[in-house]
């Protein structure tokens, strides 16, 4: 009977692994990592394509940078979570930068979901330039959404996760449609097939199928890859120090839009910064400040997880209040983080390897705020600061 059972669950298991080959792939990739699911150092292990820089524009360092030190509760609570670099930028001045080895100032890494943030800037910088506008149907230029009901979908939809597809947003399960996403090597086909839940425009419900698509509307609209465009149109011109990344679903094939953008903390705050600056970086105005106030702005749309109007999301940027301050940021699985506040002109970044589960009563991560009291220690007094 034992023998039995152990057959019918080999098969089961070789069957799935024969239906779903991109398990045998985050299989491999988590027995060498040590760690399940996606981990932050996994360039080398998908083909990539490079978002070149063109002359570097180095951050200024504050008189006082040497002299700071966070406090030991908050070293404590970095190194709990594995981080492998914070930064605190303030008045396009460093006033505080820490790396744990082997990482250091020019190790990229993956920004899971932080780069859906970069995808909505590059959406924004071809809304600035007449490419495009955000109440475009997605049919527009995609032929697999020229079908009802897939034809009322506008690429504001898809900015403001209320598109309606059916799409299985799970880290932790290896057969939701992220899995086979970062896996996999055919995400045309995966988002061909995509059903409709809902109608466009009526619930928030995050996720990553929306932000694959409008990089794949952007690749079609410019006629290059996503990367080129983001060379030409945003990392050349924001003084981006370093070389990035964008790991591709097969060799030659497309950008994963949603996650996989590889960069080095330092040219991670310049996206915050283009955001702090209205959109401009000497003097050249990327992106409208119009969509600007819209992305850092709630959609306020249902959210089944909320089960209220969603006030804590914009257009691909997360928001939130603390201590009396007005923050928006991105971020991702593994704990990276943009985190900006206009009051201070603020930008911290956070790089690591975990962060706590997301409290789904407030829909942040409650590390986000650990991050941010420490950033807050180092540029403002303990006693000027709210409780």
């Amino acid at each position: 009977m034992i023998i039995w059972i152990f057959l019918i669950l080999l098969l089961g298991i070789l069957l799935l692994l024969w239906l779903r080959p991109y398990v045998v792939k985050g299989l491999l990739l988590s027995w060498k990592s040590g760690r399940l699911g996606p981990s932050i150092d996994e360039k080398e292990a998908f083909d990539n394509r490079v978002i070149s820089k063109n002359t570097g524009q180095p951050w200024a360092a504050d008189a006082h940078l040497q002299e700071r030190e966070l406090s030991d509760t908050a070293i404590a609570k970095l190194e709990a979570l594995k981080s492998t670099a914070f930064l605190v930028i303030k008045d396009q001045k460093i006033h505080y930068e820490k790396y744990w080895p082997p990482f250091d100032i020019r190790t990229t890494s993956n920004s899971f979901s932080v780069a859906k943030s970069i995808v909505a800037t590059l959406i924004g910088i071809a809304a600035k330039q007449g490419l495009l506008t955000l109440d475009d149907p997605v049919a527009e230029y995609l032929s697999s959404f020229r079908e009802p009901p897939k034809d009322k979908i506008k690429i504001r939809h898809l900015l403001q996760m209320s598109s309606g597809l059916k799409w299985v947003e799970s880290e932790g399960s290896a057969l939701s449609h992220n899995a086979q996403a970062y896996y996999g090597d055919d995400l045309q086909t995966m988002i061909d097939h995509l059903a409709v839940r809902r109608n466009p425009g009526e619930v928030f419900r995050y996720a990553s199928g929306n932000t694959q698509i409008l990089g794949m509307v952007l690749t079609k609209i410019v006629g290059t890859s996503l990367s080129e465009f983001a060379s030409k149109n945003l990392w050349s011109c924001i003084g981006a120090e370093d070389d990035a990344y964008w790991n591709l679903d097969h060799q030659g094939g497309m950008e994963k839009a949603f996650c996989c953008f590889y960069a080095t903390p330092r040219d991670f705050a310049r996206i915050g910064q283009l955001y702090l600056n209205e959109g401009r970086w000497n003097g050249v105005q990327l992106l409208d400040p119009e969509f600007i106030r819209e992305a850092t702005s709630p959609v306020l749309l249902p959210d089944i997880w909320l089960r209220k109007a969603n006030d804590i999301y914009g257009l691909h940027w997360w928001l939130t209040t603390h201590r009396g301050l007005d923050f928006f940021y991105a971020r991702g699985i593994r704990g990276q983080y943009i985190i900006c506040n206009r009051q201070h002109n603020l930008i911290i970044v956070r790089m690591g390897h975990k962060r706590n589960p997301v409290d789904h009563q407030q829909g942040h991560p409650p590390d986000l705020f650990d991050h941010i009291d420490a950033a807050l220690e180092i540029i403002i007094p303990s006693s000027a600061i709210a409780p």
